[in-house]
């Protein structure tokens, strides 16, 4: 049998164009081999922009030899699976916007249209660590998707561990670094961490991992750009705002309150989410790209070059 990455026409489909898709199509038209085809699934009015950011982004896309394809992830699963079926491979970069079971219709489309090879959209935590009952109701659907991938032997799949985006990590919502008060918010402990990665550095090595051999089948890989304890990020929010840092520990029964006290706040469910000790964090020396010598931007790096999104 031919393995689908091997094929005479290799096709990728990559759901969605946002910042992690853009990175991704970026990187496996830069990797590329010479019998791969790349197409991303828009929505209708997406694929057919004709002026504005839409048009300028679908020229991007032209310029890297990327077809568009029209499409809706709400669809049925069954229509779904009729727009995936021409393709050996599914790359999901659609994100949580679908709302819940998105991921799991996605998922079982997929399978549903005999594609050999499938990324989920699982660039995050570590899912099988954190288990269910964090308390956000999209990571205990990433629980499910795995459980229904590794039920099933006919598509293989690769699921990139990546942590959360460099720059949420500095996102004045999420609420862990307060640069008006020169302050660093440790989310259950000082010596629990957090891994972190940039859009870019997530797109260049899934792109990696795609065309890597020999092929990866059925893992969580995990990648890093950076993984720090709040400690440590406290520590560097000092050398980077040169001042002394304004410490503070929120703890579980803080954390809660907080929940209690605006159910309705996703920055509050997502402090207490990664105020645990495992399942958010990994070390990046026993990472896919640390061990292969692959450089990726640290977050004293990100600040470097984004000194304005956290000077206060």
């Amino acid at each position: 049998m031919i393995d689908a990455t091997q094929h005479s026409s290799t096709s990728i489909l990559v759901l969605g164009a946002g910042e992690l898709g853009l990175a991704v199509l970026r990187a496996l038209s830069q990797q590329r081999q010479s019998h791969t085809h790349i197409t991303v699934l828009l929505r209708p009015e997406a694929a057919h922009a004709a002026a504005g950011k839409g048009k300028a982004r679908l020229d991007a896309l032209a310029r890297l030899g990327i077809s568009v394809l029209a499409g809706d992830l709400q669809q049925s699963t069954s229509d779904l699976a009729a727009l995936f079926r021409p393709f050996n491979a599914v790359i999901n970069c659609s994100g949580f916007v679908g709302g819940p079971g998105t991921q799991l219709r996605v998922t079982q489309a997929v399978l549903d249209a005999g594609i050999k090879r499938y990324f989920p959209w699982q660039f995050g935590v570590d899912y099988d660590v954190v288990g269910k009952g964090s308390g956000q109701q999209v990571w205990d659907e990433q629980l499910d998707v795995r459980h229904l991938l590794r039920r099933q032997t006919a598509t293989d799949w690769v699921i990139v561990s990546t942590g959360i985006f460099t720059s949420y990590l500095f996102e004045p919502s999420f609420g862990v670094v307060e640069a008006s008060t020169r302050t660093v918010y440790a989310l259950g402990d000082w010596e629990y961490a957090v891994t972190l990665t940039t859009p870019e550095d997530i797109g260049r090595l899934t792109a990696a991992l795609f065309f890597y051999q020999p092929v990866i089948r059925n893992q969580v890989i995990f990648i890093a750009g950076d993984t720090l304890t709040y400690a440590e990020l406290a520590d560097l929010m000092g050398k980077v705002w040169n001042s002394r840092v304004n410490r503070v520990l929120l703890d579980k029964e803080k954390l809660n309150a907080d929940i209690r006290a605006r159910p309705d706040d996703v920055a509050a469910k997502y402090r207490l989410a990664f105020a645990r000790k495992d399942g958010v964090a990994w070390r990046k020396s026993d990472t896919f790209n640390a061990q292969r010598g692959i450089a990726t931007v640290t977050a004293e790096q990100w600040l470097a070059d984004n000194d304005r999104a956290v000077a206060g």
